[in-house]
């Protein structure tokens, strides 16, 4: 399984198409719509795509909620929309007790240089482009715990686009490319190494965490979030030095998280300082791919 599917149409030209939606992570309705839509075309740019078309998923309480706050989060998510070059060309409304929002896009490829998450390759570096821990600071808005200088960060890193670090990887020996989402961190290191036979060590202390993290988690916990280690630990390999903290905040699923690629070791380095430059500040270098060396471990987090 990929981030996206990818249908060939041409000899040089694929579509590429993705769905998703979720329940709002923030109080403002604009900030949720943006948010929404930065993490519905991110599967796109996770496949080194362009994202071009889009449609609405909205189902909602209808006179429940007022028309103005539907408005509001239809106005983020078209503010998105522009700022990534995407035309909207409809969507599909329901009536349901909870409020979910989210889109399908639809992008387009070369079937040659798509970008999947099967190619890592034994030598390649792991850059991860955006920090991790939107649970937990989803809890701790949740539970008025959020500094508002916290929340701003929080809600930065969830509304930055992956367009501009996808571009930017575009142009680098990237191997392999996939997005942290759903799956956390680990779970979606996971496919990257399954795929391609390889093992992925992660240091631990180099992922980049949203300030106050692993500490929050002592207050703080994102109850009823997805967990990925049901899924990965059998794979795993875990070092008694990793502090528990840190590797529950590598198992949450984040929201709108960012880009994860293997690159060239000569040119990992300059790929980060690049990223950097471009606004993502947070893209650090995180692990390497490594040969298996047993058969049943995947994943190594030292």
């Amino acid at each position: 399984m990929d981030d996206a599917g990818v249908y060939r149409i041409g000899d040089d030209i694929a579509l590429v198409q993705t769905v998703d939606f979720f329940f709002p992570i923030v109080d403002d309705p604009r900030s949720f719509g943006r948010i929404a839509a930065a993490n519905s075309m991110s599967d796109i740019w996770a496949m080194g795509a362009r994202a071009i078309t889009a449609m609405n998923i909205l189902a909602y309480p209808a006179g429940k909620i007022p028309a103005e706050v539907v408005e509001e989060l239809l106005t983020g998510a078209a503010e998105k929309l522009h700022e990534a070059g995407v035309v909207l060309l409809g969507g599909h409304t329901m009536e349901q007790e909870d409020l979910l929002y989210g889109m399908s896009v639809t992008g387009i490829t070369s079937p040659e240089t798509a970008i999947t998450n099967d190619n890592a390759r034994p030598g390649d570096l792991v850059v991860l482009t955006k920090p991790l821990g939107t649970g937990v600071y989803c809890d701790a808005m949740m539970n008025d715990g959020l500094a508002p200088d916290r929340y701003d960060v929080f809600v930065y890193w969830m509304e930055r686009l992956n367009k501009y670090a996808s571009e930017i990887m575009q142009r680098f020996p990237v191997s392999c490319l996939t997005d942290v989402t759903g799956f956390g961190l680990l779970g979606h290191s996971l496919p990257i190494a399954r795929n391609a036979g390889v093992r992925i060590l992660i240091r631990s202390k180099d992922v980049p965490m949203l300030p106050g993290l692993p500490e929050m988690l002592d207050t703080f916990n994102p109850k009823g979030v997805c967990k990925c280690t049901d899924y990965t630990e059998q794979w795993s390999r875990i070092s008694e030095d990793v502090e528990p903290g840190r590797y529950t905040v590598m198992a949450e699923a984040q929201t709108s998280g960012g880009l994860l690629a293997t690159v060239d070791p000569g040119q990992a380095e300059q790929l980060v300082m690049t990223l950097r430059e471009h606004g993502d500040t947070e893209a650090t270098i995180i692990g390497e791919v490594m040969e298996m060396d047993e058969p049943s471990v995947y994943l190594d987090v030292v």
